[in-house]
């Protein structure tokens, strides 16, 4: 599974559970520092925004400049990592779960091959703030339309 079906599949999922009373989202959205995560995602009415990084293998979800790495790096009240089903199942050495929960990260996994399953396995720590100003794309979006 790669990268850009996996941000799919999670897109899909958030907007099907988590646009409550509206949304918008922005894949690969440039922040000011010209960071780029795989996927932000708004819910207008509560101004939350979630960051969203996929990662096709563990290896790489642990590399130094992937997956953890990059998360720690943007700005977001709700931080993901998005990965595939069967990744999760080889987790022998990496402990991904704990790091998760140590990080704050919220897990999602991605099943499936033509219609996809989305797991939330673990829940991502919410930070207070306003980070939508972080990227200045998403913010002309959403203030002009």
């Amino acid at each position: 599974m790669n990268e850009q079906t996996i941000t799919e599949a999670v897109l899909r999922y958030f907007h099907r559970y988590w646009c409550d009373y509206g949304c918008m989202w922005h894949p690969e959205p440039i922040s000011r520092r010209s960071r780029r995560p795989d996927l932000l995602f708004l819910q207008t009415r509560r101004d939350l925004l979630h960051i969203i990084e996929a990662e096709p293998t563990l290896s790489r979800a642990f590399s130094k400049t992937h997956g953890f790495a990059q998360l720690k790096r943007y700005k977001g009240n709700y931080k993901w990592l998005a990965i595939p089903r069967n990744e999760w199942g080889k987790d022998e050495e990496y402990h991904l779960e704990d790091r998760c929960k140590a990080t704050g990260v919220g897990l999602l996994t991605v099943s499936g091959t033509l219609r996809f399953h989305v797991t939330e396995e673990v829940q991502p720590r919410y930070i207070q703030g306003n980070f939508l100003k972080y990227y200045p794309d998403a913010e002309y979006e959403w203030y002009t339309e």
